[in-house]
């Protein structure tokens, strides 16, 4: 996983913002992962920010779990993407998204 990215001071308020609204609601995140363009290095100014959620409270219903991120990454900004992620997920070795973000993804606390 990459050790670095660049994300403006604005797009960390909006990060740790949107993680505060996740600990108000008892969501407990092991690890929240910036991954796409931003990760990359790519973003432009109108790209969204992939965020992998990574929970055990998560993969139960994985449909809810999306509307829920999302629903409350809305409060914050449309151009937060969240998904959520268990664990177990990134086991799966066959998960193209899982080798994107084991490739380019960037443990949020890194860039914190």
């Amino acid at each position: 996983m990459a050790q670095r990215t660049i994300l403006k001071a604005l797009d960390r308020k909006k990060i740790n913002a949107f993680l505060e609204l996740l600990d108000q609601r008892k969501v407990k995140v092991s690890r929240a992962i910036i991954f796409g363009s931003h990760a990359k290095g790519k973003a432009g100014k109108d790209s969204d920010i992939d965020i992998a959620v990574v929970s055990k409270q998560f993969g139960k219903d994985s449909l809810k779990e999306m509307f829920m991120l999302r629903e409350i990454a809305l409060k914050i900004d449309s151009q937060i993407e969240p998904i959520p992620l268990t664990p177990q997920d990134f086991k799966d070795q066959y998960s193209t998204l899982i080798q994107e973000i084991n490739q380019y993804g960037v443990d949020y606390s890194i860039v914190n």
